[in-house]
């Protein structure tokens, strides 16, 4: 079955899995706790073992944009900007419950990966690239019905572990507008 974060089924994940596995430390987050805010570097990397984490970012007017998940069994962390570059986060990465991570330092796998895996951060970096290229063009080409029915199409759970608001901006529309489409597909009016 597909995945939200659908690169993350493209990439062999067992060498940082299992470094995380070995050297990580099992962290509690409650619900609106950060693992990064948006200006700072991000420190820490992660496996989500429980609940799930929010990537959000605020728009011009000063309000939360969900841009991404991570859930359990996923990696959390911002990749681009912290663990590439080692520059701020232009995203806060928010606990959407509570939620149990097993942690290491962004330093110490970047460090294992570069000496034990040299060609995996070029490899999951291209497939990043390639994932990220897809929605920026699924927001150009597919209308918010295509899209809200190819995430519940792919992640049939995913309506049922957000809430309403959450997926809605994920999808770039207002709650209202999910809801008439969800309506629609309950009522056997989309395709």
């Amino acid at each position: 079955m597909a995945r939200l974060n659908e690169f993350l089924t493209e990439i062999d994940l067992s060498a940082m899995k299992d470094y995380i596995a070995d050297n990580g430390i099992l962290k509690v987050y409650a619900k609106g706790d950060m693992i990064v805010r948006e200006g700072q570097v991000c420190r820490y990397l992660g496996i989500v073992k429980s609940g799930y984490f929010k990537y959000t970012a605020l728009n011009s007017n000063g309000n939360e944009v969900v841009t991404g998940f991570a859930f359990s069994g996923d990696i959390v962390t911002d990749y681009v900007r912290s663990f590439l570059f080692d520059q701020p986060a232009m995203v806060y990465i928010v606990a959407g419950c509570e939620a149990e991570v097993l942690i290491v330092s962004v330093d110490a796998v970047r460090r294992h990966l570069k000496e034990r895996h040299p060609h995996f951060v070029t490899e999951a970096s291209s497939r990043l690239l390639h994932e990220a290229y897809r929605r920026y063009l699924d927001c150009h080409v597919k209308s918010p019905s295509e899209r809200y029915h190819e995430l519940v199409t792919h992640n049939p759970d995913v309506t049922k572990k957000l809430p309403v608001n959450e997926v809605a901006s994920y999808l770039g529309i207002s709650r209202r507008h999910l809801n008439r489409i969800r309506k629609a597909e309950t009522d056997g009016r989309l395709q």
